[in-house]
């Protein structure tokens, strides 16, 4: 299912969709390997352990490194080293400022939905200056559940009183897909991101298609906003 009708609301994904963070991630992390003697990893690693929110950033990195047991120490660390310097290194991808644009000029509505804390995604808004286009956005602990789950994307459909079928998400991982597809909402995946499988980004449950760049979807975008009256 490729086919895809302009949305009332687009859901947006933070790392891999929206901005490239991946390297003040790896500045974190590093300093966090350094105070604990263990070695200094790749951007290449770094990116496949995006995805899942900082606790689960730290347990795989902990699991590759064979230190379990260490989490605890590990994940305040890691915090403490990211809080310092969010947004240093952080850009948006090419073709995000346009298309959060065309949105807008639209009156169609955005949010954010992570699984990065939420005291990390405000800052990384603000330094970009895009904070103002969405108007609900949520981390992976502003809710009990977070992506796969569906319930942040429902949170975000019933704040917003518009209705999933009526809605995209976009994202970069399965995460983000099997969320999409477990709120029964199209799905929007792009090829730029962090995921290592481009079948991870094709929901076949759901209407969805896949870009290189978000102005792709401009020409689906309608400037009615009753476009499912």
């Amino acid at each position: 299912m490729t086919s895809l009708k302009s949305p009332q609301l687009v859901i947006f994904d933070l790392d891999g969709t929206l901005v490239d963070s991946a390297a003040d991630i790896q500045i974190a992390a590093n300093h966090t390997f350094l105070e604990l003697d263990l070695p200094e990893q790749p951007l290449t690693q770094i990116k496949r352990w995006i995805g899942g929110g900082a606790q689960v950033f730290v347990e795989q990195a902990l699991h590759h490194f064979g230190k379990n047991e260490w989490f605890e120490k590990t994940y305040e660390l890691f915090m403490q080293c990211y809080r310092a310097l969010p947004a240093d290194r952080t850009i948006m991808f090419e073709g995000v400022q346009g298309f959060i644009q065309c949105l807008k000029l639209a009156n169609i509505k955005m949010a954010v939905v992570s699984n990065k804390p939420h005291e990390l995604i405000e800052p990384i808004l603000k330094h970009l200056d895009i904070e103002r286009y969405f108007e609900v956005v949520l981390g992976g602990d502003s809710l009990a559940e977070k992506k796969p789950s569906p319930e942040p994307l429902l949170h975000v459909c019933r704040q917003l009183d518009i209705k999933p079928e009526n809605s995209w998400m976009v994202g970069d991982s399965s995460k983000d897909s099997q969320a999409a597809a477990n709120a029964k909402m199209p799905f929007v995946g792009v090829s730029y991101g962090y995921a290592l499988m481009a079948s991870d980004i094709r929901p076949q449950e759901v209407p969805h298609t896949v870009v290189d760049n978000l102005e792709q979807l401009i020409p689906l975008i309608s400037v009615e906003t009753n476009a499912y009256a």
